[in-house]
């Protein structure tokens, strides 16, 4: 997987205006198409190489990838993740975002981010019903 393409993407992203929602989809099918060439790098980042900043950022296309793939090795390796990151461990104040730094406390990063790994996984399990 292309770190770097993807770290630039997620830059980019962080930079658009909420209501730019050309370049949000431009973003995020991007985003989507990198985590999707190569699932076993990508659980490779997420467990690895992935920041807290960015784990939340990229939660955004969770299900993208999980439609596009069909992986079900992900859903666990993203929950695995996800429970490596423990409140007395979450610094709010030295994320990078004014956004995550104002708005994104322990509780509603867990909650976000679990909902979005669910909404994944709803297109894993479709995908395995006869």
């Amino acid at each position: 997987m292309d770190k770097e393409a993807l770290r630039n993407v997620i830059a980019r992203f962080l930079q658009l205006h909420p209501e730019d929602d050309f370049g949000i989809e431009e973003c995020w099918s991007e985003m989507t198409d990198i985590l999707s060439k190569d699932i076993d790098s990508t659980i490779e980042f997420f467990q690895n190489d992935c920041t807290d900043e960015e784990f939340y950022w990229l939660s955004s296309v969770f299900e993208d990838v999980a439609e596009k793939t069909k992986a079900p090795e992900l859903i666990p390796a993203l929950r695995n993740r996800l429970s490596t990151i423990l409140e007395e461990n979450y610094h709010q104040d030295t994320f990078q975002t004014e956004h995550m730094r104002k708005y994104i406390d322990f509780a509603t990063y867990v909650k976000e981010v679990s909902m979005d790994i669910d909404y994944a996984e709803a297109w894993i399990d479709d995908s395995q019903q006869p």
